[in-house]
């Protein structure tokens, strides 16, 4: 994936609705196939909800879990679309 793609993923841990809009832009200037696109739709998907919905699993279940379920999240996403990109015939 291009760099471009990780900067989607960081800005939409920050704002969950930038995701879909950073990949129909990176998708739209051609950097991007389509099973590139599904992976990386796939990811976004399942990655770590937003800041607020993070700050407010710290607060009513502690830091702890917070970290848990942001490790958790990050885990489960990035394995999901590497066998994703293993099935499709990205990778």
């Amino acid at each position: 994936m291009p760099d471009e793609a990780s900067k989607v993923f960081l800005y939409g841990f920050f704002r969950r609705d930038y995701g879909a809009a950073g990949l129909f832009d990176i998708a739209g200037e051609g950097l991007l196939g389509y099973n590139q696109i599904l992976v990386a739709m796939v990811t976004l998907t399942l990655f770590v909800p937003c800041v607020a919905q993070f700050s407010v699993v710290c607060k009513e279940r502690g830091l702890r879990q917070g970290v848990l379920v942001f490790v958790l999240s990050v885990t489960i996403a990035f394995t999901t679309g590497f066998v994703t990109a293993l099935m499709l015939g990205v990778v």
